[in-house]
């Protein structure tokens, strides 16, 4: 019995695809093993920063509280004890504790705002705004004319986190906080500048950070809860922006500033100068 050659060539021919075929196979299943791999192993690292990122927030928003409800708690004790208080006395106990009951619910809100931008839950009203006109409501002066399309409420709260926390770290002189408002098209401009003692290089990018201070008695003992950044960099991303913090050249303080998308049909005339102070 002969067998063909051109019968023999055709099946050296299928069994040599079938092997290569099967070689490629192969391949194939050891590539997509290794992606699911790195793919698993980047969600377990993404699980693990969230976990740590929830325990540092806990142990954080412990932490916080801690001092507001001890104090409340003490002059509840004090009321109770001492049934017999002076009316100033009296009167001053529970002013203070007013003050740290009104501390923890501002905490409390700004942790609420945080964990709505975090999740992507946070609901904006985006109408058209005059920047210029909200900085002017929120800190009394007129920077320069510029319409952005966003949330009043929250752009509001923006600007005041941030002269509130360049106060806390100005001078007592006149003009120690700048704010100006400028165009930058397509970008709208928001710098708030400080007189202080500026902000250490390697904390540049964390003074953002929930609860993150330079120097913690400093703030805490000037009312800060260390959200105030947080939320404005939180703010200004949901509108398309983002924020950052410098040094100033001169190195007289420190500047933070707030970039987001002007309105397009907006069309300011000649520019104002926008440089002014607050006392």
């Amino acid at each position: 019995m002969t067998v063909d050659v051109q019968v023999l060539a055709l099946g050296a021919l299928v069994a040599t695809g079938v092997l290569v075929f099967g070689v490629w196979v192969i391949d194939m299943r050891g590539r997509q093993v290794a992606r699911l791999r790195r793919a698993y192993n980047d969600l377990v690292v993404q699980v693990e920063n969230v976990l740590t990122a929830q325990q540092q927030l806990l142990a954080d928003t412990s932490h916080e509280l801690r001092t507001p409800l001890t104090t409340v708690r003490g002059n509840l004790d004090l009321l109770e004890v001492e049934r017999e208080l002076p009316p100033a006395e009296r009167a001053e106990v529970l002013a203070e504790t007013r003050e740290e009951v009104d501390r923890m619910a501002r905490l409390i809100r700004d942790l609420l705002l945080l964990a709505e931008s975090g999740s992507g839950e946070l609901q904006l009203e985006r109408v058209p705004i005059r920047l210029d006109q909200l900085a002017r409501d929120v800190i009394g002066r007129l920077p320069e004319p510029v319409m952005v399309h966003g949330d009043d409420d929250r752009l509001r709260q923006l600007v005041g986190n941030l002269v509130q926390n360049a106060l806390r770290h100005a001078s007592d002189r006149p003009g120690a906080v700048t704010v100006s408002v400028r165009r930058r098209p397509p970008q709208a401009l928001l710098e708030v500048e400080d007189d202080g003692p500026g902000v250490p290089p390697d904390a540049l990018e964390r003074v953002f950070d929930r609860f993150y201070r330079v120097d913690r008695g400093r703030s805490r003992a000037h009312g800060g809860s260390g959200l105030g950044l947080a939320i404005v960099r939180h703010v200004a991303e949901e509108h398309g922006g983002r924020a950052w913090a410098e040094n100033r050249t001169d190195g007289s303080g420190a500047r933070f500033s707030v970039s987001l998308p002007a309105e397009p049909s907006w069309v300011s005339p000649t520019p104002s100068p926008s440089g002014r102070g607050l006392g």
